[in-house]
């Protein structure tokens, strides 16, 4: 991926942490991609955020740098089988969003700057090992939205047991 592919992978990171984190003044989506992440990553975080909130609510995520440690660590074994898809995608952006709100309940203050810090470390995971296989897969607008613009039940579910596993990996490290 060049230049250009990681400053449109910056900017989905970005857009997505501003939704997620709800802060005003919230612009309408630049994109049809950012669009469509910010409905299915949301949809899946706002299910998977509950079932998951008593191992979040065991760990100590006190920093942008704890946080980009675990964010690496977990994205490290959720794809040490090698197999990638879009779902798997999707749960890179709902996991940094996960952090990146469990930050905020630790009383950090997220500044421009450490969203800013937080979106280069997810787009920086994507380009550096998901890269190639995005582009192989379509690129955004004909992989990513073909996949989930029209999203079925069964593609969530399946995105939704994937983010659950990744929740395992979790564990592991807390």
């Amino acid at each position: 991926m060049d230049t250009a592919d990681f400053y449109y992978v910056y900017y989905l990171a970005q857009d997505y942490l501003h939704y997620v984190l709800r802060q005003p003044p919230l612009p309408p989506a630049r994109t049809r991609v950012a669009q469509v992440l910010r409905r299915i990553a949301s949809s899946l975080q706002d299910q998977t955020e509950e079932a998951v909130r008593p191992l979040l609510d065991s760990i100590d995520v006190s920093s942008v740098a704890a946080a980009k440690r675990i964010f690496n660590g977990v994205m490290e074994e959720k794809f040490a089988d090698g197999n990638t898809n879009w779902g798997r995608i999707m749960t890179i952006f709902t996991f940094g969003g996960l952090l990146t709100k469990k930050l905020q309940e630790h009383g950090v203050q997220l500044t421009g700057e450490e969203r800013e810090q937080i979106s280069y470390f997810i787009t920086e995971y994507i380009i550096n090992n998901k890269g190639e296989w995005i582009d192989a897969n379509g690129g955004w607008e004909n992989g990513f939205l073909t996949k989930f613009e029209r999203r079925s039940p069964l593609s969530l579910s399946k995105v939704t047991a994937m983010f659950l596993a990744l929740f395992a990996l979790f564990r592991k490290y807390y």
